[in-house]
């Protein structure tokens, strides 16, 4: 885990949102906040896992994560 990922997560714990370049978003802080969640869900700490789940949703839109908003019905 790099220290980018590490602030990441600590922010998450703190509840502030989460800022961060698309490539460093892309290739590990949103893996890192999907396991966060998982861990969370497994201590029963809802309110962090909703919080992370929640990042992660807002961070796909503004880094364009997912399927293509032009066709989301469609998948090729």
């Amino acid at each position: 885990m790099t220290e980018e990922t590490r602030k990441a997560i600590d922010r998450i714990c703190k509840g502030d949102p989460i800022e961060c370049s698309a490539e460093a978003y892309r290739s590990e802080i949103r893996d890192a906040l999907v396991r966060f969640a998982l861990v969370c869900v497994d201590n029963n700490d809802t309110v962090r896992m909703r919080t992370a789940l929640g990042e992660v949703n807002r961070l796909d839109r503004k880094h364009g994560y997912g399927p293509s908003a032009r066709s989301p019905g469609k998948l090729t």
